[in-house]
Parts: structure tokens; C-alpha cells; sequence
């Protein structure tokens, strides 16, 4: 079966760098896929997917056979701006290839993995009338602006429920088994508000802000690292205040936080350490978890509460291992890892506990920047493992 996989990875390896060159030739802001959505459909469609649509919120979604085997093939489509004050050596939207690399935004994060799930769905359906297992492929969007969500979507209100998952965040062909999460948290104090010549007449709630802030600073130096996913951090990211005049006292404060979450940490620990220095400090203040709303280029309204939990499987889980094996046939090793960034995984298994791991080509620091390249060798292994993992999955 590998050399039957493999020999056909290998007719199609023009189509799969023609392929990711297209997806990175047309421009997919958060909000603004449908033009990618609709691209991905009619591919889906012309490999002979079983079924190619897109559900309410504008995933992109296909599906391949009706084994008994649920697995998703998760890439976001979804790719964040272009600033002016970027660098890029070649055209972000050129899709430019040079000596093996391409280059672009969404070169790495992520759209090489829906090339190369594409071409593997292509595959499976050319040389198998039936297959072991159910495979769905998911062009996800918006997850730039709200993480998880798009699948949170998929499995609550497509009810698409996958028993398995795999991501096409880049993890360098490494196999990811876990992420550190990620909360935002505001902080709110009030005060009262005077004139500036009779400040002691007044509360000036950014002073009764200070010594939170000050605690959040030291706090951050104090968290652990957990192994495999490393340290917390927290960090104030944004600070907001209000007053009838700049000639007043403010009586309103508000900091938002960035919080990230390695084993062990979770919504309530923080929280209660939060609420624990406001207690100590013998402040009356606001803790609260934000919603992140936002809209789909479908017109789908959504809001979800900024809590996007840590999940890590162990080296020994049987879909770590099956991962591991795969990579090992079709790159020649195999190596394990963690992403440092939040992914969709947050959602198939912080909220809903199905076991999920990455794999795909690409260096997690290249994303967001104006230095995204891809190795394209490194996507045509990615494609050879996309194609033999599933069987190597329901043989486990």
C-alpha cells in the first residue's frame, strides 16, 4: 500500500506545488474567505470528494468515504493582513517560487496543509472504491480572530462529530501533541471623580490600579514551567482610563490581560490568583473573561468567551504513536513536539476532549511575518504522510 500511495503523491507533486501557489494567490483575510471557500469546494469536487460544501458559519468542508472511523483534517484558511510597514522580498499575494522555496502570506500559516490534503483526498479516491474510515477535510476560517471556534462550530452546530484530528498548523514535519492556552482577562477599577486643583477631593482609579499592575509583573516572573509545554506567562496588553476632563481625577480604569496557560492552569486558577491580588492589595475591582464576537464572511454572527483551554496528549497515546509511526514511513523520522501558539485544537480538545495532534511542513516562527517560506520538498513529504496516516491510524 505505501508504494501505491507514495508512487501517486509523486505523479501528482506539479499539481501539489501549482496548488499551494494558487491558495497563496488569492487573498483570505479573517472575514473575507469566500473567494478561497468557493476554491476549495470546486477542487474537492473535481478530485471526487464525496461530498464538497460550506456550513452556515463558511467552512470549507469535504468528505472522503463512510468508514466507521471519523477523522479531521483541519487546515484554516484564514490569514492575517498585510501591513505597509512589512518587508517582504518577494510580492505577498505572488505566490513567487525560487530555488525550491515559495514565498507569501499564508506560505506557512497554514495553507500548505490544505494543498496537500487535497491532493491525498485526490489520491484516496483514486485508488480505493472503499476506505476504513470517514474522512473529513475542513478549510476552517476566522480562526485568525477566534481560535477553535470554527470547529467549535462544526462538531455543536454541523454536529460533525470527528473521533480523531489532526491540524495543519506548521510544526516544521514534526508531530505536535499539545499547545499552551490562552484567556483575556479585564480588570476594571472605579474611582470618583474632582476637579485636578482639588485632586484629594476625588478617587483616581488608575492610582488604585497600580499596585494590580505591579502584582501581574511579578507574577509572571513567579509561574512554573510544566513539561512538555513549558511556562505560563502573563502580561497587561492594553490599559484604558476615563475622566470628565484631562483636567480631572479618572475614576475609571480598565487593563486587559494576555494570559497563557501551560498543565495545570486553567480558567479558575487564574482567576482565583487574580481575585487573590486584588483581595491582598484590598482593592475593590472588576475581574471578568471578555467575549470575542465577530461576524463570518457568510453574514454568521458569533460570540464566544476569550477561554481557550491547554490540551497535551502523552507520547504513548495511540494516535501519537499511529503519527509517529506514519512519519517515520513516509519522511524517514520522526520527532515530537508542542506549538508555543494557540490553534483550533482548543476547541476539539480543550472544550470537547477529542484527540488531536499536527503535522505539516513549515517553521512556527515564520507565521505573521514578512519572512513566510515554505521548503516545497517539505510539502510534498507532509502530502506523503497525509495520504498513509489514516490507515496507519485504524490499524492501531
Amino acid at each position: 500500500m505505501k508504494e501505491k500511495l507514495f508512487n501517486a503523491v509523486e505523479q501528482e507533486k506539479e499539481n501539489l506545488f501549482a496548488l499551494i501557489q494558487k491558495l497563496i494567490q488569492i487573498k483570505s483575510y479573517s472575514g473575507e474567505e469566500k473567494e478561497i471557500v468557493e476554491f476549495i469546494i470546486s477542487k474537492m469536487k473535481e478530485f471526487g470528494f464525496d461530498e464538497a460544501f460550506h456550513d452556515s458559519f463558511g467552512n470549507a468542508i469535504g468528505r472522503i468515504g463512510n468508514g466507521p472511523i471519523k477523522i479531521m483534517y483541519d487546515a484554516h484558511i484564514d490569514t492575517v493582513k498585510v501591513t505597509e510597514t512589512e518587508n517582504w522580498q518577494y510580492p505577498p499575494f505572488a505566490g513567487e517560487i525560487k530555488n525550491g522555496k515559495i514565498y507569501g502570506r499564508g506560505a506557512v500559516d497554514e495553507k500548505p496543509a490544505m494543498a496537500g490534503y487535497l491532493i491525498a483526498g485526490k489520491i484516496l479516491k483514486q485508488l480505493f472504491n472503499e476506505l476504513p474510515f470517514t474522512l473529513y477535510v475542513v478549510g476552517s476560517v476566522l480562526e485568525e480572530d477566534a481560535d477553535g471556534y470554527p470547529l467549535y462550530h462544526i462538531i455543536q452546530n454541523e454536529k460533525i462529530k470527528p473521533d480523531f484530528v489532526l491540524l495543519g498548523e506548521p510544526t516544521d514535519l514534526k508531530v505536535y501533541r499539545g499547545q499552551r492556552g490562552r484567556m483575556e482577562i479585564k480588570i476594571t477599577t472605579k474611582g470618583k471623580s474632582a476637579h485636578g486643583a482639588h485632586n484629594q477631593k476625588g478617587i483616581n482609579a488608575i492610582y488604585k490600579m497600580q499596585p494590580i499592575i505591579s502584582a501581574i509583573e511579578k507574577l509572571d516572573k513567579k509561574l512554573k514551567p510544566k513539561s512538555p509545554l513549558g511556562k505560563g506567562s502573563i502580561t497587561v496588553s492594553n490599559i484604558l482610563s476615563k475622566a470628565p476632563s484631562l483636567c480631572s481625577v479618572s475614576d475609571f480604569c480598565e487593563i486587559h490581560i494576555d494570559r497563557r496557560m501551560t498543565i495545570g492552569e486553567n480558567k479558575n486558577t487564574v482567576l482565583k490568583e487574580l481575585k487573590d491580588i486584588a483581595k491582598k492589595n484590598k482593592i475593590d475591582a472588576k475581574i471578568s473573561i471578555p467575549q470575542v464576537e465577530g461576524k463570518s464572511w457568510k453574514g454568521t454572527e458569533y460570540s464566544t468567551e476569550a477561554y481557550f483551554p491547554t490540551w497535551v496528549y502523552d507520547e504513548t497515546h495511540p494516535l501519537v504513536t499511529s503519527a509517529m509511526k506514519a512519519s517515520k514511513i513516509s519522511i524517514g523520522k520522526a520527532k515530537c513536539g508542542v506549538w508555543s501558539f494557540s490553534t483550533n485544537g482548543v476547541a476539539t480538545a480543550g472544550h470537547f476532549g477529542i484527540p488531536t495532534i499536527g503535522f505539516a511542513p513549515g517553521k512556527e516562527e515564520l507565521s505573521h511575518s514578512s519572512k513566510e517560506e515554505l521548503i516545497l520538498e517539505d510539502l510534498f513529504k507532509a502530502t506523503k504522510f497525509y495520504s498513509i496516516f489514516p490507515f496507519e491510524l485504524v490499524n492501531k
